[in-house]
C-alpha cells in the first residue's frame, strides 16, 4: 500500500507540474496576443494620423488655389474647414516615434490665425495685394509642414 501511495503522490506531483507549466505557457500566449493587439492599434492610429495630415495638406493646396484666384469668400470657407479638421485630430506628437514629426501647436495656431484673418478680410470684402501675397506664403509654408509631417509620421510607423 505504501508503494501505491508513493506512486499516486509522484503522479500528483507530475500532474501539478504539468498544470503549472501549461499556465505559464497560457500566460505567455496571452501576453503575446495583447502585445500584438496593442501594436496593431498603434499602427492603425499612426496610419490614420498620417492620412489625416495628408488630407489637411490637400486642403491647404485648395486654399492656395482659392487665394491665387482671389476668391476671398471661398478661401475663408476653406480655411474654416481646415481649422475644423485640425481641431479634430489628436496631437500626432503623442504617437510613439513621431514626437519630432510636426510642431503641432504651431500648426494649430497658424491655421487659427490664417482662418481668422481670412474671415476678417471676407467680412469687409477687401484685401491688399501685399496681404494676399503674405497669406499665400503663409499657406504654402503651412502646406509644407503638413505634408512633411505626414511623411514623417508614416516613417515613424516603420521604425
Amino acid at each position: 500500500m505504501d508503494t501505491f501511495g508513493a506512486i499516486e503522490f509522484a503522479v500528483s506531483l507530475i500532474g501539478f507540474g504539468v498544470t503549472i507549466w501549461q499556465l505559464v505557457k497560457t500566460k505567455s500566449a496571452a501576453n503575446s496576443a495583447r502585445e500584438a493587439a496593442d501594436n496593431a492599434v498603434q499602427a492603425i492610429r499612426t496610419l490614420q494620423t498620417a492620412t489625416t495630415l495628408q488630407d489637411m495638406a490637400g486642403r491647404t493646396r485648395n486654399l492656395l488655389e482659392l487665394l491665387r484666384a482671389k476668391k476671398l469668400s471661398g478661401a475663408a470657407a476653406a480655411a474654416f474647414e481646415l481649422r475644423d479638421a485640425v481641431s479634430r485630430l489628436p496631437d500626432p506628437t503623442q504617437l510613439p516615434g513621431a514626437a519630432q514629426a510636426i510642431a503641432w501647436t504651431d500648426v494649430s495656431l497658424e491655421v487659427d490665425a490664417l482662418h481668422e484673418r481670412l474671415e476678417s478680410m471676407s467680412a469687409v470684402n477687401r484685401w491688399a495685394a501685399e496681404e494676399r501675397e503674405a497669406l499665400i506664403l503663409r499657406t504654402a509654408r503651412l502646406h509644407t509642414k503638413l505634408a512633411a509631417g505626414s511623411v514623417q509620421v508614416a516613417a515613424a510607423k516603420e521604425n
